[in-house]
């Protein structure tokens, strides 16, 4: 015996119901899996670590990323010494931190004069991705890339100067810096009172290589590129990333910290951005484009699934279930009022 058509529709209506709390249901799967498009998942904590060695680092998803000699412009390198980075991410309400790992056999921060190179690391993005995806070497005109460098030698900045270099130099005078005679400057004594940074022209020209005080408060340089050799730091006011690095039995490990909120664009939960790698090996006389690099990866900060995500659809199951069951009271009630089932209908 088959339900007339005043029957169906009553059973349609209120299936109906169940249909829609489906889909719900699977709402959270469907997030989960489009966040699995990213190649690195930042996962959200209370407040990003600073040290490489916290441990909640341990909790974090990792990713390898395959370096490769920058060969594309000159200066070209064809072989480098590192290889691959492992790369973990995670992110509180205003930071993203990168915990960078890289085999290198030396630790070099530029002790030795002028023939010396310093080991870096820098992490690249596009400066708007709503604008697209940028060529991975330092960006195109119209699509520029946000870089952020970790220099070995900004770290100890303040004990890294000339007489630490040649312990055994000495000097009669160093005018204009305060100091007496006899007595070592350092490039601070050229900023303060008694000092005129106007003798040191790199510095009062606005060169962040060569400024003490920028170094002496962080050991990573913002910089933008809009194509080969148009990279530029930004301002003073604006350098606003944070590194700390260590050197063991032959491995650098680093933390770079930059804030979610940048000029063009902030780093969203749900969002994934290209992201890109570079480093350089000071003992092997590494610097500008002899670095070894890598191609495009995604980094997507991790939308938090809470408790009542997932409650929510249960709860509204028996909500749903509990209209069907008053509804079907209602209905059975009704036939029954009238006495009898309705007699059965032609299809």
């Amino acid at each position: 015996m088959t339900a007339n058509k005043p029957e169906k529709q009553r059973r349609l209506l209120l299936g109906a119901p169940f249909a829609a709390t489906a889909g719900w249901l699977l709402l959270p799967a469907r997030r989960a899996h489009a966040q699995q498009k990213a190649s690195l998942l930042a996962r959200a904590v209370a407040q990003v670590p600073t040290s490489p060695e916290d441990a909640a680092w341990a909790s974090a998803d990792a990713l390898d990323v395959p370096l490769s000699p920058q060969a594309v412009v000159k200066p070209r390198i064809y072989a480098v010494s590192a290889t691959g980075l492992a790369v973990r991410a995670l992110y509180d309400e205003s930071r993203l931190a990168l915990r960078l790992e890289w085999r290198d056999a030396a630790s070099e921060t530029m002790k030795g004069g002028v023939s010396a190179f310093r080991d870096a690391l820098a992490l690249e993005f596009p400066s708007d991705p709503k604008a697209g995806i940028p060529f991975f070497g330092m960006g195109e005109a119209n699509r520029p890339v946000t870089i952020y460098q970790w220099k070995s030698d900004w770290q100890p900045a303040p004990n890294n100067d000339v007489d630490e270099r040649y312990p055994n130099m000495a000097v009669d005078w160093y005018p204009f810096s305060g100091r007496g005679p006899g007595e070592i400057a350092e490039p601070s004594d050229y900023g303060g009172k008694d000092g005129d940074k106007a003798f040191l022209t790199s510095w009062a020209a606005g060169n962040t290589l060569a400024d003490p005080a920028l170094q002496a408060q962080r050991s990573v340089e913002k910089l933008e590129a809009r194509g080969f050799g148009t990279v530029t730091p930004v301002a003073d006011n604006q350098q606003d990333g944070e590194a700390k690095a260590a050197w063991k039995d032959g491995v650098w490990t680093a933390v770079v910290s930059i804030p979610r909120a940048q000029e063009q664009f902030t780093f969203a939960r749900g969002q994934t951005v290209p992201v890109a790698f570079a480093a350089w090996d000071g003992a092997k006389s590494e610097r500008g484009g002899e670095k070894a690099v890598s191609t495009w990866y995604f980094l997507s900060l991790e939308q938090p699934v809470g408790v009542f995500t997932y409650a929510a659809p249960l709860l509204a199951v028996a909500g749903v279930a509990a209209i069907e069951l008053v509804g079907l009271r209602r209905l059975r009630a009704r036939r029954t009022s009238h006495g009898a089932d309705e007699p059965p209908g032609a299809d």
